[in-house]
């Protein structure tokens, strides 16, 4: 059950004609270059569906399950969440940030990120970069963390193949987490962190993220490992 809760968290998809995220324009040091390609914030409306792909894997096994993912308005502590339901865990998001804040599992929270993991940073374009500070907790392993930092960067926009087709994609790159220091195959000594490195695709013309790649640094708790996740098919 473990190996559910980051993939589905980071897995959004963000479709035209949802929810659009408020706010003011950005400060002028954050306005994307006069002709760059941008992408803004939306989601699929509360009760679309699509169908994900997700492969699972660690130095000792693999594994692949196709998934249904219903888009619902949920609560996590008291606070109004944008919901990523399956039948295993429910994946909750900011809807003004549109990012991952928690995981429900059994009708129970199992996962908070306060305020929210930083994920993404809207409007995108190519050359973009950001940081977050965050505070992990996970329940059902009976473990917090102090606040960590994140950092994420669009790093191009290119084609990207998936079950569903082929997409132009702004690619964005993500580290985050405590012990993001650690690459090797199995845990370092030493308390274990959640660090984490990730690139996610995310596509204009479906408006949504179309590709995940997450993989587990060798000091996270949920030990060393990596999660791809693709699209099947668009929210319907």
């Amino acid at each position: 059950m473990n190996r559910r809760r980051l993939l589905h968290a980071l897995f959004i998809p963000i479709l035209a004609g949802g929810c659009t995220a408020p706010g003011g324009q950005p400060p002028e040091t954050m306005r994307p270059p006069v002709g760059a390609i941008t992408a803004a914030a939306a989601y699929p409306p509360i009760g679309a569906k699509w169908n994900v792909r997700v492969t699972e894997g660690t130095v000792f096994h693999s594994t692949v399950e196709d998934r249904e993912i219903t888009a619902a308005s949920v609560m996590l502590d008291g606070r109004r969440g944008y919901g990523l339901v399956s039948p295993a865990i429910t994946s909750v998001l900011d809807p003004a940030t549109f990012n991952p804040i928690g995981t429900i599992e059994g009708g129970k929270v199992a996962v908070t990120d306060i305020p929210d993991t930083g994920l993404f940073s809207w409007p995108l374009w190519v050359g973009k970069s950001w940081g977050a500070t965050y505070s992990h907790a996970d329940r059902l392993y009976g473990a917090a963390w102090p606040p960590a930092k994140s950092q994420a960067r669009v790093t191009a926009f290119e084609d990207v193949t998936v079950p569903a087709g082929t997409f132009k994609a702004f690619r964005i790159e993500y580290q985050g987490g405590i012990g993001s220091e650690a690459l090797s195959g199995f845990r370092n000594p030493g308390p274990p962190g959640f660090g984490t490195r990730e690139t996610h695709w995310y596509a204009p013309d479906p408006k949504m993220i179309v590709k995940s790649e997450i993989v587990r640094l060798g000091t996270n708790y949920r030990w060393a490992g990596w999660t791809t996740t693709e699209l099947l098919s668009p929210p319907r």
